[in-house]
This record gives C-alpha cells, sequence and structure tokens, in this order.
C-alpha cells in the first residue's frame, strides 16, 4: 500500500515544499510567501534624501565658526558708521554744538581714530580748520592734532568743552590754566572706542585775539582752540 507521503500533493514535512511554491510564485511576479523563518523584512519606502540637507547646515556652522574665530583673532575692530548731521547743544554750552567729525578729516587715516570716538566730538558752530595747522607726532597708538579758530572769547570757548564734552560721555581727567597769567586753558579728557582702546583728548584754548589789537566796546575776537586726540597702545 502506497506512503501517504507518496500520494500526489503531498507537503514536504521539511518545508521544501513551501520553498518551491514561494520560488515558482516569485517567477510569476507575486509576492513572495515565506516558509515561516520569521517576519517579512521591511524595506524603506523610496523619498528623497536628508544628506545633501545636512551638508548644507554642517557648512553653515563650520563658516559661522570660522568668523567668530577671526573676530577673536582680530580683536575689537571698529565698524564704519555714517557721521552725525547734528549734534545736541549741551546746557550751559553757551555756544550752539555741531559735530567735530567733518572738520577733523586731516588727521583721520583709515580706522584712526574709530568711527565712534568721532562720533563723539563737537566744537562750536562756525568753527574752522586752520590750513596746515595739522600735526603727527608719530609716537604710540595714535597722536594726532588739529588747530582751530572761532568767533568768540576764550571763557566762552571754555564754557562750551566744559559742559559738552561731559555731555558726550567724556569722562574729565582735569583742566585749567597751562601757565600763570592770561595764557592758554588746558581741559583733559578720556573716552573708550569701539577698537578696545582709551582715548585721550586734549582741548588747549588760547586767548582771545582782537583784529585791532585790542577788544573796543561790542567787539568780538577770535579764540583759537586745538583739538590733540592721542591713544597709547597695550604694549606701551
Amino acid at each position: 500500500m502506497p506512503s501517504p507521503d507518496d500520494l500526489p500533493g503531498a507537503l514536504d514535512p521539511t518545508g521544501r515544499g513551501a520553498a518551491s511554491i514561494a520560488t515558482a510564485a516569485r517567477g510569476n511576479g507575486h509576492r513572495s510567501v515565506t516558509g515561516g523563518d520569521g517576519p517579512e523584512r521591511s524595506r524603506r519606502p523610496p523619498g528623497p534624501s536628508t544628506k545633501p540637507a545636512l551638508v548644507v547646515l554642517g557648512l553653515t556652522l563650520v563658516l559661522f565658526l570660522v568668523g567668530v574665530a577671526l573676530e577673536l583673532v582680530g580683536g575689537h575692530q571698529s565698524r564704519p558708521t555714517a557721521a552725525p548731521t547734528k549734534i545736541a547743544t549741551a546746557p550751559g554750552a553757551v555756544l550752539h554744538a555741531v559735530p567735530a567729525r567733518p572738520l577733523l578729516k586731516a588727521i583721520v587715516t583709515t580706522g584712526q581714530p574709530p568711527d565712534d570716538l568721532l562720533n563723539a566730538l563737537a566744537v562750536p558752530k562756525g568753527a574752522t580748520a586752520v590750513p596746515n595747522s595739522a600735526v603727527d607726532r608719530g609716537v604710540e597708538l595714535y597722536d594726532r592734532s588739529l588747530r582751530f579758530e572761532v568767533r568768540g572769547s576764550q571763557q566762552d570757548v571754555i564754557t562750551f568743552f566744559r559742559a559738552e564734552l561731559p555731555a558726550l560721555h567724556w569722562h574729565r581727567l582735569s583742566q585749567g590754566p597751562t601757565g600763570t597769567g592770561a595764557g592758554p586753558y588746558l581741559i583733559l579728557e578720556q573716552h573708550p572706542a569701539s577698537d578696545g582702546h582709551e582715548w585721550d583728548l586734549g582741548v588747549t584754548v588760547s586767548p582771545t585775539v582782537f583784529g585791532g589789537g585790542a577788544p573796543t566796546s561790542g567787539s568780538t575776537g577770535t579764540t583759537a582752540f586745538t583739538l590733540r586726540l592721542y591713544s597709547v597702545s597695550d604694549q606701551a
């Protein structure tokens, strides 16, 4: 009598028959059937890759870090700023204030003094720079001066700077006559700047000069004053 295993269509107990069915099914273009050895392996659905976005993000981060490093290596650098078109006159200044920066071109070099420091300087309205009066002493980090003239008395010019400079956040170091008698008057101030240095300003106001040699009733003389800006390097 034939064995059950010899009958047509009998299943192979070893599972080889099921595997053959799966192979045949794949050959016909249908989904394969596993032989029960484990769950069907899942496949990632097709779609756009995130790798390009990650590359762009990485490059952006690298450029940012490089910029920060260059800023730290280069130190505090002043950024260009526009010159003010007007400036407030401090209470008690007597004379009207105007920005000094446009008048200081003869002693300004690239980045020196910093723009924010120049914007914190004022002179009396009507003051003009004396031609060929710029002096470069060539010492320290920076040391230059420029001479001006303005219609008004020595006392008015002194009063102007004594009121105006503190209003522009200058710190007074000293003030007083430079000698005995009716001579020049010196005001010394200090102000920090964006380059990381402390800058000193010396304002020397000369005695008033009158056209006829001596003051007359109702006459207005001309007073000269010198602005000297200087800064000492950290290595000095």
